[in-house]
């Protein structure tokens, strides 16, 4: 077996995710990024994690470390609020390869995730970690970009990305909630934007609330105080926004992909550098964690492999990634577009929706499985 020596550009989440599962099947990593280890724990957000994440991470062996940190959540609350329609999801709306889960869904701040895998990289001997990178790309089986949206190795490889920008902008901030049921997080459409509410712990919950452009320029001029009312006055079932207790962060919405460059199987896009989409559902950091899982499964996988088959390695990565990616990329778009608006048109099948939800349970099922499952069923341990 030729071991693989592997460089990873970028550490966040899903760089050191990547380095850790390579490293586990003894393939030498490289890991570069400029930030130090303080500076990639200081960022200041929030992740929801699905079922397919969770065996991921128990497959790697993470997972009994970052559930002590995580906020798992029982029921999910998803509201119409133009049409006051709402369906509850819950752990018996989970499919039969989740039985015995005591939560549909978890939340993890950033700082705790990043502690973990730093933790694991600084005592892994497969894994040399360098803030500046004099290495030779020709000395390494694969270079892999996990540097982020806006990758600049994606621009240094001429790898075609298409990207539309959504007329909507998002805030994010942890605020302490009142009147909510206990671990049950939110769902909310309304017509400017979803808003989603996220259980932490202590009555803490991280909010992550779309707006127009208008809306969210307003939102980030206003006061705390201000800001907390506007919130009150958005929220369902007399719920009450009490106090702010992290600083407000705010990012543009994408939907995005890149195409590689087949005829250059050495270099790969991995994450937020290869795809984005609308954050509705929570699904950025799942759909990196499934992009980890794939890509170092085929690394592995090519130890033996030909020439001829290492030569469409990218093209192979590609195509195993592409279903999940692309349905997630047209649902979140049709999300959007069917819920986030005043269009009375729209309305009856709206209504039909939450109807059916609420009353069939095998759809039920089915629908929340794609967003916590996802098309492919990771059914690992």
């Amino acid at each position: 077996m030729n071991k693989k020596i592997v460089k990873i550009l970028g550490s966040g989440p899903t760089g050191s995710l990547l380095a850790l599962s390579l490293a586990s099947s003894n393939c030498e990593v490289i890991l570069v990024d400029p930030l130090s280890d303080e500076e990639l724990v200081s960022r200041d957000k929030g992740y929801a994690l699905t079922q397919s994440s969770r065996r991921i991470f128990q497959e790697m062996g993470l997972w009994n470390s970052i559930e002590e940190f995580a906020t798992g959540f029982d029921s999910l609350s998803i509201i119409d609020d133009e049409l006051s329609q709402s369906v509850i999801v819950r752990t018996n709306d989970l499919k039969k390869i989740n039985k015995g889960q005591e939560n549909i869904g978890w939340v993890l701040e950033h700082k705790h995730l990043m502690n973990i895998l730093i933790k694991s990289i600084n005592c892994n001997k497969f894994i040399k970690k360098l803030t500046i990178d004099d290495t030779n790309d020709e000395t390494f089986d694969f270079v892999l970009a996990a540097d982020g949206r806006d990758s600049s190795s994606r621009k240094n490889w001429q790898i075609k990305y298409f990207k539309r920008l959504y007329k909507q902008k998002c805030i994010s901030f942890r605020a302490i909630l009142a009147n909510l049921p206990k671990r049950r997080a939110y769902e909310i459409f309304r017509h400017e934007g979803p808003l989603a509410l996220l259980p932490l712990d202590n009555n803490i919950y991280q909010i992550i609330w779309f707006g127009s452009l208008s809306e969210t320029k307003l939102r980030l001029e206003l006061s705390n105080q201000n800001l907390l009312e506007m919130l009150s006055n958005s929220l369902p079932d007399k719920i009450q926004a009490i106090n702010i207790v992290s600083e407000i962060s705010y990012y543009s919405v994408a939907q995005a992909f890149a195409f590689p460059k087949f005829n250059n199987y050495q270099n790969v896009l991995v994450g937020d550098s290869a795809h984005s989409f609308h954050p509705v559902g929570g699904q950025g950091l799942n759909s990196c964690i499934r992009d980890v899982y794939e890509l170092s499964d085929l690394i592995k996988k090519n130890q033996t492999n030909s020439f001829l088959k290492i030569k469409f390695f990218a093209l192979n990565y590609f195509f195993k990634r592409f279903l999940d990616i692309f349905s997630l990329i047209i649902f979140t778009d049709l999300l959007i577009k069917v819920f986030s608006n005043k269009l009375i048109l729209l309305y009856p099948l709206r209504h039909l929706i939450f109807y059916m939800l609420r009353k069939i349970k095998l759809l039920r099922i089915n629908v929340f499985s794609l967003m916590t499952d996802s098309l492919k069923s990771y059914d690992l341990k």
